[in-house]
């Protein structure tokens, strides 16, 4: 029997699965999925090997495997890195590598006297040491370093001098404004560094929070919605720094800090 690419979606949805991204599955139904293969067709291509890590992860785990951004919000990732041209970047939650490496092919095309560097980090040992077993493969291990710890270990114990210029946010999002905050208290981005933050508008369940007061109702959502929202504001108030939300794959949230 074949399944439909709408019940697949139905199915993620409600699995826990923390990743949005599913035109992929919706091909034969509506006009974004003929939109999505449309604007992959028309963007930088994914290259090979990390086509290859991505499909050995859907055969590993189908429902874990959408943690993983998909090949348009590489490509994406990647044309960010190359237009901001950072040297440190710190990504928060690395599940086998894959947002990781595009990253990488982005700083690898940077230029300057020394190599850009990429620390990522994942909590699970087992998947920490697939990341790097992917990482090496992609002959990319002298520039992406996997810590084996959680994104809040990480942040709590970064030397506050080495300056990071862009975060990739991409952890537990129930700790977003956990996130920023220890970036922003304990002043870890360069000056007009960038945060980037994946999920924000999580499956489509935060808008609808908001009534028409524009007050943030007790209605339906999820725990991590809520939590979400309550982030999404806090940033919206802070003047340490710029925000724009953009309404994209799950919600990207690009935050700068402003000097």
């Amino acid at each position: 029997m074949r399944v439909q690419p709408g019940a697949i979606a139905r199915r993620l949805l409600h699995s826990g699965a923390p990743r949005q991204t599913l035109w992929s599955f919706l091909d034969d139904g509506g006009s974004n999925g003929g939109a999505y293969q449309y604007s992959l067709r028309h963007s930088q291509p994914e290259p090979p090997v990390l086509a290859s890590i991505r499909e050995a992860a859907l055969v590993r785990d189908p429902v874990e495997a959408q943690k993983m951004i998909s090949p348009l919000q590489g490509a994406f990732m990647r044309h960010l890195v190359r237009s901001q041209r950072p040297q440190t970047v710190l990504e928060l939650g690395c599940y086998v590598g894959y947002s990781a490496l595009w990253l990488a092919h982005g700083l690898q095309s940077l230029p300057g006297l020394s190599p850009p560097k990429l620390w990522t980090c994942e909590r699970d040992s087992g998947i920490a040491n697939l990341a790097k077993d992917n990482i090496k493969a992609a002959g990319l291990a002298d520039t992406v370093h996997v810590l084996n710890a959680s994104a809040k270990h990480v942040l709590e114990e970064w030397d506050s001098q080495q300056k990071l210029d862009l975060v990739f946010v991409d952890a537990n999002k129930s700790a977003c404004q956990l996130y920023y905050d220890l970036i922003m208290d304990r002043d870890l981005l360069s000056d007009h560094g960038q945060i980037i933050v994946d999920n924000v508008l999580f499956h489509g369940q935060v808008h609808p929070l908001i009534g028409d007061s524009g007050v943030s109702s007790a209605g339906p959502g999820s725990n991590i919605a809520h939590k979400m929202h309550r982030f999404n504001e806090h940033v919206a108030i802070d003047q340490r720094t710029d925000q724009v939300l953009l309404p994209m794959f799950d919600g990207l949230l690009l935050i700068q800090r402003v000097k």
